[in-house]
């Protein structure tokens, strides 16, 4: 989260240090562990008092939210989701702290934690929701707490014009809103895109590794990054049922994923040079890495006569992109592109099955390649704010290739139906628009964002998927947003139409602070 600018590095005063201090002791005491997450807090809080012996100065600040959705249609057909009109879709309340400390004037550091509970209790089919060992009610109140991020950022590293960040970051590549597509050293966070959550949309996960920027000369910067794993983005709770979804031709299948050894092969490293000429600013890119999604590789069929479980192959393969992006201004009209040529690993796929011919079974054993040359995917996309109330900005975008998408073999596409207009399937067209209009001196906005994909092909209809928003400013720091996700299309024949079922409203509360 970003820190306001309003916000002031403050110092915490000896008195205040020990009014902490025994608040936290008296909490320490109570039996109930549900308030680890408030120790938590307070023990943030405490960190700024070694100002007083090293000098350095702390930025503490964080969010509080409570996000509810509930389904506003019925559902029993799937494929990905069932429910009732009148369920809950989502219920979560999170806290996020970050601290950030100034220890020099060349040395920084910054750490996030995200805590997440649910207001629900965790029900299976053989156990009453006990607690844990140490009576941590985590049965009857889910809590996950996760380093987001965590880093150490040197300026003038060995050299003067030299950078150094290590750790668990966030490095941003492109200029598009949101539909990035060279945007490759960060995972989209796919298990929190599902939830709906407007904050996740699209975002991206930070990833520990080491970032050197050299500044060569002005508005010039040279960056070299070294991944130290894969890049996976995070898939959703019931993502082998999604999986089965799109394989339901397929006899009792079951979910195979080849891993990869934790080893210095297997690590993934990034470069860009990016510079600014006639006030247009260029960037040139290269990243040696992997799809961040799992992809079919294989499927075995048994035989009819000793039938069992099909079993299907997934993996993440590996992949280079050479990206070009670009973003300027003419007349308040600004504009942006990114281009991507994607070299994907030649790997192969395969199909084991049988034929019945003339009452014999006889063995079908076939192997193709799976990606096998290189494919392009570009987003164009403009923006303008026209003076109508407080301000009404409008952007719009054209995009080939959305994040789950590659360009497979034409064999591919025959023997396992890798199409587009499906998730995890062929690289197809994409027109996406984002309104906001500000009221009230900017305390209401009013938004929509929309990405609409049109009709190529029979097995490919046109769907969309519609975000109407209203959000009101309580308070500087507190804000109330009430939305929607409304999405149309075929339900069998089209990306967004897998949803139409799945009409979503929710109520969004959060303190910035």
């Amino acid at each position: 989260m970003k820190t306001s600018k309003n916000s002031e590095i403050k110092k915490t005063e000896p008195g205040r240090v020990r009014r902490i201090i025994r608040a936290v002791l008296k909490i320490s005491e109570q039996p109930d562990r549900r308030v680890l997450s408030a120790v938590l807090v307070f023990c943030l809080l405490l960190l700024p008092a070694s100002a007083a012996h090293a000098q350095t100065a702390f930025d503490f600040s964080g969010m509080v939210k409570l996000f509810l959705s509930v389904y506003a249609s019925s559902n029993q057909a799937g494929p990905y989701f069932f429910h009732d009109s009148g369920d809950f879709a989502f219920k979560r309340l999170e806290g996020r702290f970050r601290l950030k400390a100034q220890i020099s004037d060349n040395v920084s550091a910054c750490i996030r934690l995200d805590a997440f509970s649910s207001p629900d209790a965790v029900f299976s089919g053989q156990s009453f929701p006990e607690a844990g060992i140490l009576a941590s009610p985590g049965k009857t109140e889910p809590f996950e707490l996760s380093l987001y991020e965590a880093y150490i950022r040197v300026n003038h590293f060995l050299l003067k014009n030299l950078d150094l960040t290590v750790g668990k970051q966030r490095i941003q590549w492109g200029t598009a809103d949101k539909l990035n597509i060279i945007d490759n050293l960060n995972p989209v966070d796919f298990a929190n895109f599902l939830t709906f959550d407007p904050d996740y949309y699209l975002e991206r996960r930070p990833q520990t590794a080491f970032n050197l920027e050299f500044y060569p000369w002005k508005n010039s910067k040279l960056q070299l990054v070294w991944l130290l794993g894969r890049q996976y983005s995070p898939l959703p709770a019931g993502f082998e049922d999604m999986l089965r979804a799109n394989l339901t031709a397929l006899p009792s299948p079951e979910i195979n994923l080849a891993t990869e050894t934790s080893s210095l092969r297997n690590t993934n490293f990034g470069a860009r040079l990016s510079t600014t000429l006639f006030n247009v600013d260029l960037g040139l890119s290269y990243y040696n890495g992997n799809y961040t999604l799992p992809y079919i590789q294989g499927v075995e069929i048994s035989s009819p006569f000793q039938p069992a479980p099909t079993q299907v192959y997934f993996r993440y393969p590996k992949k280079q992109v050479l990206g070009l992006d670009l973003a300027g201004e003419i007349k308040s009209v600004g504009f942006w592109a990114e281009l991507a040529r994607v070299q994907p690993q030649k790997i192969l796929g395969w199909l084991d099955t049988y034929l019945l011919i003339g009452g014999e079974l006889f063995p079908l054993n076939a192997v193709f390649p799976l990606l096998d040359s290189y494919y392009w995917q570009w987003v164009v996309g403009a923006d303008y704010t026209f003076s109508v109330a407080d301000g009404l900005y409008v952007n719009f975008q054209y995009l080939h290739g959305l994040f789950d998408e590659a360009s497979f073999s034409g064999l591919a596409e025959s023997y396992f139906g890798l199409r587009k207009g499906m998730w995890f399937g062929q690289v197809q067209d994409y027109l996406a628009g984002r309104a906001e209009l500000r009221m009230l001196k900017g305390d209401l906005k009013a938004g929509l964002n929309t990405i609409f994909s049109p009709s190529s092909g029979e097995f490919s209809r046109s769907s969309a998927i519609f975000y109407p928003t209203l959000e009101y400013r309580v308070h500087d720091a507190v804000s109330v947003q009430a939305g929607a996700i409304l999405a149309t299309g075929d339900g069998s024949r089209s990306k967004f139409g897998n949803f139409s079922r799945d009409r979503v409203v929710y109520l969004l509360t959060k303190l910035s602070f």
